[in-house]
């Protein structure tokens, strides 16, 4: 149950600090629902990597289709990819972010404690 309470905490919140802050917001919103909710370390690991799979790829994946994946198209090729496979890259930055963030969370709020 705290996995799914994470998952959507982790997201809703990313959700919202991302309209007014930068990049890292994920992050930072993956870590306050670690230090709040505690939900061990491999299942914050989890639930804050699919909440920022989720997320940071339906992000990418709207903007791609928004311009019909001409932008996503130029710069992958910058980078020896597809325009799709820049979406995965992007949804995989941000699973590790969120994830990485939600079990420093809480890692730092038992070692606290």
């Amino acid at each position: 149950m705290k996995l799914l309470i994470t998952f959507f905490c982790t997201l809703i919140l990313g959700a919202l600090l991302g309209s007014f802050l930068p990049f890292w917001s994920l992050s930072l919103a993956a870590f306050l629902a670690g230090i709040v909710l505690q939900p061990g370390g491999w299942r914050g690991f989890v639930a804050g990597a699919i909440a920022g799979l989720l997320l940071w790829g339906g992000l990418a994946l709207w903007a791609d289709l928004a311009n019909a994946g001409i932008l996503s198209a130029r710069i992958g090729t910058l980078f020896g990819t597809t325009g799709m496979g820049l979406v995965f890259i992007t949804a995989a930055l941000g699973a590790l972010l969120a994830g990485l963030g939600c079990a420093l969370g809480d890692r730092i709020r038992t070692a606290l404690a």
